[in-house]
């Protein structure tokens, strides 16, 4: 730390001080001061960690439980990890496990660095914020405040791959008692680059290549209201105690997974035992009805949206008469009244010459005939219910899956799915990899690590020179620089 302060004293401080001078003669501003002062405290942040890393690996060096269990192979080896002030170039020793010829960096295992690790994971929490926003190439020119410092394209998607969205719910102090829950499920249709590998694509018996990544959905949620208010003509519907699941779940062990998932989230946060009703929306795709199966007192109901896009298929070509025709379906399916869908459709089918269409019409009066079930009780019971399928879709889904053209793989697709609902949960980043990392370690054998740790912490008062670092350090005792002097004695506190 001590040489790292002093450079900034005696270089960087010297520069932002002829900053503040040329603003007093005119010939800079503020912009000048903010860009300067930027470019300083990322050359101190760098040149800081790396002198600590340095202070570090001396004390490992010299500890008895090294000594005891390590023997020295390497000193001075280089390592250079990316950072959000930049990239942190440092030297730690290299060791040989006494008895098996294992070689080992302790310094990075203290730090927690993996062999093949390429940024911190601060760093990482940046790109990863930005990749699920934008893209994987802004998210690689996101990882750090240093412009010169970009990652891959390569290196950010490998770290979607990687990275696992499965931290557990934090348990409630209290369960909430709810009458009644809401849920939304639909899926997004998202284009294929290739499956598992490029150049794996089948095709059909038309000859076209099967392409079509369909991750799902899942939106729990409480009530929703409209934010614009009752009156207004565009109005604005916010979901309260919305909780998001997203991802492939394929065939039917993941479908099972997502709905055990969607169980397990409801009796951890909701008192079961005073939860009365739960309404299942969807198109009626039958992985979306088999979540009736799994949660308890639930029921499906058919999406007023698709019922929309069936019933204005089925008129389209009437032209004139389309109107008209619409309303009596509409007010067939609002009485329920069966019998009087199937004579209307009879007329439609009889008005109807070309066989697509005719195609078209029945295929429509087969999709309500099937879901009659989920319209009975959407008339009878949800009637007063608005439900917002394909807007929640399209911001937490198809604003970066489907919306622009590009393609996935399905691992790639599957991942950022599961990040998106993670992010739309108001869940951080950084957490999840913490917790990712502590996780890991869990599953590795550190004891000897741990008890060099605890030498280490024992030890640490030698590390500690905060107290007399106002002596070494010429220039630091000046009023002007208290702001430097607080910020060492939280970097030792710390």
């Amino acid at each position: 730390m001590y040489n790292s302060i002093q450079h900034f004293i005696d270089v960087g401080v010297v520069k932002i001080n002829k900053i503040k001078e040329g603003i007093y003669n005119g010939k800079m501003d503020a912009s000048d001061l903010s860009l300067c002062i930027l470019k300083e405290m990322k050359i101190l942040g760098t040149k800081l960690q790396a002198e600590i890393y340095k202070e570090m690996d001396d004390a490992i060096r010299e500890s008895v439980v090294r000594k005891k269990y390590w023997n020295i192979e390497h000193r001075n080896q280089k390592k250079t990890i990316t950072d959000v002030m930049g990239d942190v170039e440092y030297s730690r020793t290299g060791y040989c496990v006494k008895g098996s010829g294992q070689y080992v960096y302790l310094l990075d295992q203290v730090l927690g660095y993996d062999p093949h690790q390429k940024m911190t994971l601060p760093a990482a929490a940046r790109a990863l914020e930005e990749t699920i926003e934008s893209s994987y190439r802004k998210g690689g020119e996101n990882v750090s405040i240093d412009e010169e410092v970009v990652a891959s394209k390569e290196t950010i998607k490998k770290l979607v791959h990687e990275t696992e969205v499965d931290m557990p719910l934090p348990e409630p102090k209290e369960r909430k008692k709810i009458r009644c829950l809401h849920i939304v499920a639909d899926e997004d249709h998202v284009a294929a680059q290739f499956w598992d590998e490029k150049g794996d694509l089948k095709r059909d018996v038309r000859g076209y290549k099967i392409n079509t990544i369909m991750p799902k959905l899942v939106c729990v949620f409480e009530d929703i209201i409209n934010e614009s208010g009752e009156a207004s003509k565009n109005p604005r519907y916010k979901l309260i105690g919305k909780r998001y699941f997203c991802g492939l779940y394929e065939g039917r062990k993941g479908n099972e997974k997502l709905w055990m998932e969607v169980a397990h989230y409801i009796e951890t946060m909701y008192d079961t035992n005073y939860l009365e009703k739960i309404f299942i929306v969807g198109d009626g795709a039958k992985w979306i009805k088999t979540g009736c199966e799994y949660l308890e007192n639930s029921k499906y109901v058919l999406d007023k949206f698709h019922m929309t896009k069936y019933v204005n298929k089925s008129v389209a070509h009437l032209y004139d008469s389309a109107d008209e025709v619409k309303n009596r379906i509409w007010e067939a399916l609002n009485s329920l009244d069966k019998k009087e869908l199937k004579r209307i459709y009879e007329q439609i089918l009889r008005a109807t010459e070309n066989e697509n269409k005719k195609e078209e019409v029945e295929v429509a009066l087969n999709y309500f005939l099937n879901n009659w079930h989920g319209i009975r009780v959407r008339m009878e019971e949800t009637s007063g219910w608005t439900y917002c399928i394909e807007g929640q879709i399209s911001h937490v889904l198809s604003a970066r899956l489907s919306s622009r053209p590009m393609g996935w793989s399905k691992r790639g697709c599957d991942q950022m799915a599961k990040l998106r609902a993670f992010k739309w949960n108001g869940g951080k980043v950084i957490d999840l990899l913490k917790y990712q990392k502590k996780q890991k370690l869990k599953h590795e054998k550190r004891e000897k690590q741990e008890e060099m740790i605890q030498e280490l912490k024992r030890r640490n008062s030698s590390w500690k020179y905060a107290e007399d670092i106002d002596l070494k350090i010429p220039g630091l005792e000046k009023s002007s620089m208290r702001w430097l002097r607080d910020l060492t004695d939280l970097a030792w506190d710390a």
